[in-house]
C-alpha cells in the first residue's frame, strides 16, 4: 500500500511538473521576439533593424518585431534589454554609440555595460557622412574648416546624439583643427536629417545609412566620411583622413543580449544571424546603404567590442567631448 502511495505521488508530482511546463512552452512558440533598435525612426539603426528582423523572423520561425526607444545615445532602450528576462524573446541592435561610446561617457547608467550584456553577432560596419544643407558655403571638410576660422565663428553641429560615434567624430575635428563648434545633439538620425534638408541646422554628422537617400536625391550634400577607406556608396566623397584630419575609427552595428541568457539560446540566435546575413539579397542591401556586412565569430565580436570600448574611452579623452 504504502509502494503504490509512493509511486502515485510521484506520478502526480511528475505530471504538477510536466503541467507547469507546458504552457511556458507554448507562450514562447507564441510570443514574438522584441528587437530593441534604440535610436528614432529613419536613422541608420532603425534601417537596419527592420532588414534584420525580417530574415531573423524566417530564420527562428517566430515574428520579431522592431521596438524604437529613443533618448540619450541609446542608453534608454539598452537598459530595457539589460532587465530584460533572459530567455531569447527580447535583443538589443546596438551600435558604436550605445555599445562602446556610452560606458565612457556616461557615469550615471542604470546598467554595465561590459557585465549587463552578451555579443551574439556582428551585423555590419562602416563611415559616418559629414552632411550639410545644400546653402552651406563650404563644400569639404577642409573648406568648413577654413571657414570657421576665417569668421571666428563656431561650427554649429547636430549629431543623433550625445556621446554618438558622430559627436565623437566632430568634437575630435575640433580638438585636432583648434576650430570652435557647439553641438545640437538629436534622439536620432531622421528627425537631424529633416532639419537638415529644412536649414533648421547647417552641418551634421550622419550614418551613412540614414543618410545615404537624401544625399543621393541632392537634398543634403557630404563633405566627407569617416573611416579608412571611402565609402563605396558615395566613391565621389574624401574621407576625413584624404582632408588631413587623423580621424579614422568606423562604426559598427551588433546584435546583444541580456547577459544571464543561456548559451544554447545565445547560439542558436547568433546562427540564425549569421545565415541571414549569408543571403545575398540582403547583402546587397546592406551595402547599398554604404555598410558592409560583418562577418565574425561569436567570440571575436566579444572581444572586438570590448577593445572598441577601451579605444573609444580614449578618443573620449582625448577629444574633451561631454555629455550636457
Amino acid at each position: 500500500m504504502t509502494n503504490n502511495m509512493t509511486l502515485s505521488r510521484r506520478r502526480m508530482l511528475a505530471s504538477a511538473v510536466l503541467l507547469a511546463a507546458a504552457p511556458w512552452q507554448a507562450v514562447r512558440a507564441d510570443q514574438p521576439i522584441r528587437l530593441v533598435a534604440p535610436f528614432s525612426a529613419g536613422g541608420g539603426t532603425d534601417v537596419i533593424g527592420r532588414l534584420l528582423a525580417q530574415g531573423l523572423g524566417k530564420e527562428l520561425g517566430t515574428t520579431v518585431i522592431v521596438d524604437n526607444l529613443a533618448g540619450a545615445t541609446g542608453t534608454i532602450g539598452a537598459a530595457q534589454v539589460a532587465r530584460a528576462a533572459p530567455d531569447g524573446r527580447t535583443l538589443l541592435l546596438g551600435p558604436t554609440a550605445t555599445m562602446a561610446i556610452a560606458p565612457a561617457l556616461f557615469h550615471s547608467l542604470r546598467y554595465d555595460t561590459a557585465k549587463d550584456f552578451i555579443a551574439l553577432a556582428p551585423i555590419a560596419h562602416g563611415g559616418n557622412v559629414v552632411a550639410a544643407n545644400p546653402g552651406y558655403p563650404a563644400n569639404t571638410v577642409p573648406e568648413m574648416v577654413a571657414l570657421a576660422r576665417r569668421t571666428g565663428e563656431p561650427v554649429v553641429y547636430a549629431s543623433w546624439g550625445n556621446g554618438s560615434a558622430g559627436h565623437l567624430a566632430m568634437e575630435s575635428i575640433r580638438a585636432l583643427t583648434g576650430i570652435k563648434t557647439e553641438h545640437v545633439p538629436y534622439k536620432g538620425a531622421g528627425p537631424l536629417v529633416q532639419d537638415l534638408i529644412g536649414g533648421q541646422v547647417q552641418v551634421g554628422m550622419v550614418d551613412l545609412a540614414g543618410a545615404l537617400p537624401q544625399i543621393r536625391a541632392g537634398k543634403i550634400k557630404a563633405l566627407a566620411v569617416t573611416g579608412r577607406k571611402r565609402s563605396s556608396a558615395l566613391p565621389q566623397v574624401p574621407t576625413l583622413a584624404e582632408g588631413g584630419i587623423a580621424f579614422d575609427t568606423e562604426s559598427w552595428y551588433g546584435l546583444f543580449g541580456p547577459a544571464r541568457m543561456p548559451d544554447a539560446e545565445a547560439q542558436k540566435i547568433a546562427q540564425a544571424a549569421e545565415k541571414v546575413l549569408r543571403q545575398p539579397e540582403l547583402i546587397a542591401r546592406i551595402k547599398d546603404f554604404g555598410l558592409d556586412p560583418e562577418p565574425m565569430s561569436r567570440a571575436d565580436f566579444d572581444k572586438e567590442w570590448r577593445a572598441d570600448m577601451v579605444t573609444w574611452a580614449r578618443l573620449v579623452q582625448q577629444s574633451g567631448a561631454k555629455v550636457d
